[in-house]
């Protein structure tokens, strides 16, 4: 990057104010030009951006030179959307957390898994009628937990007008005994040797006569 840092130093920044995320507005100074690359072998649309107590700029080099520089600023604030995505299917769709197979195979399997169950959230009927009117969709998470609650709802509707309730109701409280998991935290030490911690007779011993030299 020795021609974009010497690009840098010839000439001063703008300061301007960039949309980060689609929300809130920073202050970042920018400066960008349509350079050779060396290690591209070609021209590229080079951006300099740093935010607003920064010292040091980040460089952003994209291929597309038709596009505006803010604009592409504003694209790369965008990339963090892959991590919340990631995210979503980790904690909600059963990737990574519930595969069963390792290594590549199982991580390609497991994000088809994910895939499938990110199309069948589309046709819960809140999310189908927010996307039919072109509006922002539910995340997993919420369709995710919405699913949860109506299941329970049902469940607990079917105990009530049963014939039985308490018998359902014992029946119920049994297979959630038998399906909540009993885990052991490691944060908390558990399954854990820690040792006897305690004081030996030989080095209470040893102690008394180190008391008995410092005295003397």
């Amino acid at each position: 990057m020795a021609q974009e840092t010497l690009w840098i130093r010839l000439r001063k920044g703008a300061e301007t104010q960039l949309i980060i995320r689609g929300g809130k507005e920073e202050q970042v100074t920018m400066l960008a030009a349509r350079l050779y690359v060396k290690a591209h072998g070609k021209r590229r649309f080079v951006i300099a951006l740093k935010y607003e107590g920064e010292e040091d700029y980040r460089y952003l080099v994209a291929s597309d030179m038709s596009w505006r520089h803010t604009d592409i600023a504003r694209i790369y604030t965008l990339r963090w959307l892959v991590e919340v995505f990631i995210q979503d299917w980790k904690a909600h769709c059963g990737w990574n957390r519930l595969s069963k197979q390792q290594g590549a195979d199982g991580s390609q399997r497991g994000v088809i898994l994910s895939l499938l169950c990110e199309h069948m959230l589309l046709l819960h009927p809140e999310q189908f009628v927010l996307l039919k009117n072109k509006q922002a969709g539910m995340p997993a998470g919420c369709l995710i937990e919405r699913l949860n609650a109506e299941a329970l709802l049902a469940t607990v509707k079917s105990v009530v007008e049963s014939e039985d309730p308490d018998t359902e109701l014992k029946a119920l409280a049994l297979a959630l005994e038998h399906t909540l998991p009993k885990r052991e935290s490691s944060r908390h030490m558990a399954g854990r040797d820690l040792g006897e911690q305690k004081a030996t007779d030989s080095l209470k011993a040893h102690a008394r006569k180190f008391k008995l030299l410092d005295a003397a």
